[in-house]
C-alpha cells in the first residue's frame, strides 16, 4: 500500500494560489502544483482526479476571501464594496478571472457569491430578470475588467492608429490614454457609473416594467 499524500484538498488549493500569484493561472498544471508541494504529480493524482478538478479546486478557494456576508444594507451598496474587494483580490492572481467568467457556473463557491447578491436583492423586493440582470451587471463587470487588465500588462503599440492616422483621428488624439491602461481609475470610474444606471433602473417606476428576459 503507497503512503497517504501529506496534504489534503486545502492545501492543493493554496499551493496551486502560490502559482498563480507568481507565475499567472496558465500556469496552473498538475506538474505545477506537485511542485509547489514538492511531491510528484502522481500524489497529486492521490487528492484530484485530474487537472479540471484541480483548476476548480483552486477557483473555489480563491473566491472565500470575497464571499460577501448577508446583510441588510441596500443591494448597490452590497454589490459596489464587492466590486471594490474582488477587483484587488483579483489583481494579485492574474489570469484567474478569464477562468472564472468562462466557468463560474460550475464552481460552488463563485455561485455562493452570486447567491449572496440575489438574496439581498429579495430584500429589496427585486426579483426575476431585474435582479439577474442587476447582480449579473456588476459580477461580469468585476470579472472583465480584471481580464482586460490582465492583458493591459502588454505594452500596446497602436500600430494601426501610427499607420493610418487618418482613419481614427479621434483614437489618435487620446492615444496616450490607450498606450497606458489607467485600469484602476477606469474601473472605479465605471463601477460608478454602472451602480447609477442600475440606481436609476431600479426605482419603483422602473421595478414595475413588464420584465425582460436578459441572456
Amino acid at each position: 500500500m503507497g503512503r497517504r499524500p501529506q496534504f489534503d484538498e486545502d492545501g492543493v488549493a493554496r499551493a496551486g494560489l502560490r502559482v498563480v500569484a507568481r507565475k499567472t493561472w496558465g500556469a496552473v498544471s498538475v506538474a505545477s502544483v506537485a511542485s509547489e508541494l514538492s511531491v510528484t504529480p502522481m500524489a497529486l493524482y492521490r487528492v484530484v482526479p485530474d487537472a479540471e478538478q484541480l483548476k476548480r479546486l483552486i477557483a473555489n478557494a480563491a473566491a472565500e476571501p470575497i464571499q460577501p456576508e448577508a446583510t441588510q444594507a441596500p443591494l448597490l451598496e452590497v454589490l459596489r464594496s464587492w466590486a471594490v474587494a474582488a477587483h484587488e483580490h483579483l489583481g494579485a492572481l492574474p489570469g484567474l478571472a478569464a477562468y472564472v467568467i468562462h466557468e463560474w457556473t460550475e464552481l460552488p463557491a463563485w455561485i455562493a457569491i452570486v447567491e449572496t447578491f440575489l438574496g439581498a436583492a429579495e430584500g429589496e423586493g427585486i426579483s426575476g430578470s431585474h435582479s439577474v440582470a442587476t447582480v449579473n451587471a456588476v459580477f461580469a463587470y468585476v470579472l472583465a475588467r480584471a481580464q482586460l487588465r490582465d492583458s493591459a500588462s502588454r505594452r500596446r503599440q497602436l500600430v494601426p492608429v501610427k499607420e493610418h492616422p487618418e482613419r481614427f483621428p479621434h483614437v489618435l488624439v487620446e492615444r496616450a490614454e490607450f498606450e497606458t491602461a489607467h485600469v484602476d481609475a477606469a474601473f472605479s470610474f465605471g463601477l460608478e457609473a454602472l451602480c447609477s444606471g442600475l440606481q436609476s433602473m431600479l426605482t419603483p417606476a422602473a421595478t414595475t416594467i413588464t420584465p425582460r428576459r436578459y441572456r
